[in-house]
């Protein structure tokens, strides 16, 4: 499942560009423009973009893939073929946790590369850590979105403002609480800090943390029961 998975991403150009190699350009071309000669900086873009790239996959590559099996009718044939259903999503999301490894190991050697620094072993394990907590937390939050019942149209729109949204408002390419206290404050009470916070190293906090670890998914629970309860 996890072989087909991966197949199936690599195949489709859009998802190759936007899962690998656009995260790659834009810590090139962020780094070659505002920190060349700042180490420190470099190491900061790098798993910012690392997170931008968990936050993206867990929005747009899992939540929106169910609702399509369910809305087609896939979900019926996959149920009736020998194989634990179980078992393919499982295989669904590994693939997206290899691709997410896969850019870190593309960043890591254009940055040592061009830059001339690179991630230590600990800070590739925080890195793992990170992108495994936000693919949860972003995927479940990309479920409760899809399945909410919002038009398909309204679905993507609202998918997008929330990406954004969370994204800007985060530490991703500069701590912006140094920049603005509102906009950091509301960067702080979104997921995305804390997953940086885990890939960095750093403290995280702990209530907002675990709010998004637990409302998500319980949030995914209501609307699911509620979509089966209106098709029986």
């Amino acid at each position: 499942s996890i072989y087909y998975q991966l197949i199936i991403s690599l195949r489709i150009k859009q998802s190759v560009f936007f899962s690998i190699v656009f995260p790659v350009f834009l810590f090139v071309i962020f780094a070659t423009l505002w920190g060349a000669d700042n180490p420190v900086f470099v190491k900061f873009l790098l798993t910012g973009i690392i997170g931008m790239t968990v936050l993206s996959e867990g929005l747009f590559a899992i939540g929106p893939v169910i609702k399509t099996y369910y809305q087609s009718g896939l979900m019926k044939y996959l149920r009736k073929l020998p194989f634990n259903i179980v078992l393919h999503f499982s295989g669904l999301i590994i693939s997206r946790v290899l691709l997410l490894l896969m850019v870190l190991i593309f960043l890591n050697i254009f940055s040592w590369l061009l830059f001339s620094t690179f991630l230590n072993l600990t800070e590739i394990l925080n890195s793992f850590i990170g992108m495994a907590a936000g693919l949860f937390v972003f995927a479940f939050l990309g479920l409760t979105i899809t399945f909410a019942g919002i038009k398909n149209d309204a679905n993507v729109g609202l998918t997008n403002l929330i990406y954004f949204s969370i994204l800007f408002s985060s530490n991703t390419f500069f701590p912006v609480s140094e920049y603005s206290k509102v906009i950091g404050l509301i960067g702080d009470l979104l997921p995305l800090n804390n997953i940086l916070h885990i890939i960095r190293g750093e403290q995280i906090l702990y209530s907002s943390f675990a709010f998004w670890l637990i409302i998500p998914v319980l949030s995914f629970y209501y609307f699911f029961q509620r979509l089966k309860f209106n098709r029986n």
